[in-house]
């Protein structure tokens, strides 16, 4: 589903007063983000680089009793690793739940020294709608911002809104899309 314009600056401020909400100290690298964010659920955040290629996702938000879990692809790129942090940092930020069973079974491939009936608990899930979803792209995409950038031309983050925007809005009709 397409996004109209106001509906995706709504989310988009939506997004952006939660992000301000959060009053977050200007961050060096994800790793610091996931500090900050840990110290304030007064939990730790625990990034787990893996080979998720077979999964079916490039990541996977944990919440455990005693922490959080981020998986996330180990064989990519920096930057899209920080973006499926982010992605999963997102879907925490926005408070959205766990629903659904599938995804067990990667799961528990990914984690097999995690108690099965624990992870089954607590995972509940492998997807989020779609509107948690854009939710989780838009978050991720202004908490990247908030990441400190290497000099230009040193791979650092582009705008990713703008991006996700032009993605999400359809074209105006008569309005070339660029082929």
């Amino acid at each position: 589903m397409v996004l109209a314009s106001r509906q995706f600056k709504r989310l988009q401020h939506r997004c952006e007063a939660r992000l301000a909400a959060l009053r977050m100290p200007s961050t060096v690298d994800i790793g610091e983000l996931c500090e900050y964010l840990g110290q304030l659920r007064r939990r730790p955040i625990r990034l787990v680089p893996m080979p998720l290629h077979e999964a079916r996702s490039c990541g996977v938000w944990l919440a455990l009793p005693d922490a959080d879990l981020i998986a996330y692809e180990e064989n990519t790129s920096r930057m899209h690793q920080d973006h499926i942090v982010a992605h999963e940092l997102s879907h925490l930020i926005c408070g959205h739940s766990n629903t659904g069973a599938s995804g067990e079974s990667d799961t528990l491939q990914l984690f097999p020294d995690l108690d099965p009936a624990m992870v089954r608990a607590l995972l509940q899930r492998s997807h989020y709608s779609t509107d948690q979803e854009r939710e989780a792209e838009v978050m991720a995409s202004l908490l990247l911002r908030t990441l400190s950038r290497p000099p230009a031309g040193h791979g650092g983050h582009t705008d990713l809104t703008s991006r996700l925007e032009q993605a999400l809005i359809p074209p105006r009709q008569g309005r070339r899309t660029g082929a």
